[in-house]
C-alpha cells in the first residue's frame, strides 16, 4: 500500500514536494487502517452514538431541499473520509437503493448487513441491479454509488483522472441523463482530534449528464473532493490497473 500509495501521490499530485508527499502518504495510510477500524461501529455499534455523528443539521437540511425537488437524488460517496458513513447518511434521508460489490464468503453478510442498517437496498453489480437504480429514480428515491472503482470490463471507458486515463463507469451519466436527478457528492470528513465527522454535501458537475462529457465530468467531480482532502483519500487503491 505504501508504494502504490506514493507512486499515485507523485503522478497524481506532482505540484506536492517530497516532504508534503511523505505526510500524504502517511495519512492517507493511516485514515485508510481508520475505515477499518471504524467500520464495525458504523454498521454494528449503538444506535444513539451512530444518530450523534449523522446530526449534521446544515447538510440534513440540503438533503431534504434535494429530495423536496422530487426528482429522486443520484449520491456519489468516493473512497473518501469516512465513506461508510457517508453511505449511511445518505441512506437516512429517506428510500435509497446502493449499488455495491458482492464480496465472498462472510464478509458479504456483514457488509450487507451493516450498509441496510439504516433502510437502504442494496442492489449488486449486475444488470438486475441497474434496473432497480433506474426504478428507484422513476419513484424519485435516492441511489448511491461509488464513482471512482475499476467498473468491470465492457462497462467503463477510459476518461482523465489527474491527467491520467482511468477506466470509468459510465452509469453514473447515463442514469442521470436517463431520469434528470440531481447528482451530488456527500464526503463524511474526518474532524481532527479525533472529534467526529463532518457532512459534506457538493453538486457534481454540470455536465455529468452529458452523453459526449460526462464521464469526465464525472472524474473532474471526483479529482475536486480529493483535492480538497488528498490526505483522507484512498491513494493504495489500484485505480489505475486496466490499461
Amino acid at each position: 500500500p505504501r508504494r502504490l500509495t506514493r507512486w499515485h501521490l507523485r503522478n497524481c499530485l506532482p505540484e506536492l514536494d517530497a516532504h508534503a508527499r511523505r505526510r500524504v502518504t502517511r495519512q492517507s495510510l493511516g485514515h485508510m487502517l481508520k475505515t477499518i477500524v471504524e467500520a464495525p461501529a458504523f454498521w454494528f455499534g449503538p444506535r444513539a452514538r451512530l444518530d450523534a455523528w449523522l446530526d449534521d443539521r446544515e447538510a440534513i437540511a440540503q438533503a431534504a431541499a434535494l429530495r423536496a425537488q422530487r426528482r429522486g437524488v443520484i449520491w456519489l460517496c468516493p473512497h473518501l473520509g469516512a465513506w461508510e458513513l457517508a453511505g449511511l447518511f445518505c441512506a437516512a434521508q429517506g428510500p435509497m437503493t446502493t449499488l455495491y460489490k458482492p464480496q465472498r464468503g462472510a464478509i458479504d453478510a456483514l457488509m450487507h448487513a451493516g450498509r441496510a442498517r439504516l433502510g437502504a437496498m442494496l442492489v449488486p453489480t449486475s444488470g438486475a441491479g441497474v434496473k432497480q437504480l433506474l426504478g428507484a429514480l422513476k419513484r424519485q428515491e435516492m441511489i448511491g454509488i461509488l464513482p471512482d472503482h475499476d467498473p468491470p470490463r465492457g462497462s467503463g471507458v477510459f476518461a482523465p483522472l489527474f491527467g491520467l486515463p482511468a477506466h470509468t463507469t459510465e452509469l453514473v451519466s447515463k442514469l442521470a441523463a436517463r431520469s434528470g436527478a440531481p447528482v451530488w457528492f456527500c464526503i463524511a470528513e474526518r474532524r481532527e482530534g479525533g472529534r467526529g465527522f463532518r457532512i459534506h454535501l457538493l453538486p457534481a458537475p454540470a455536465d455529468i449528464a452529458d452523453p459526449e462529457h460526462g464521464v469526465a465530468a464525472l472524474n473532474r467531480g471526483v479529482e475536486a473532493v480529493v483535492r480538497r482532502w488528498p490526505e483522507q483519500y484512498w491513494w493504495s487503491y489500484r485505480r489505475y490497473r486496466r490499461q
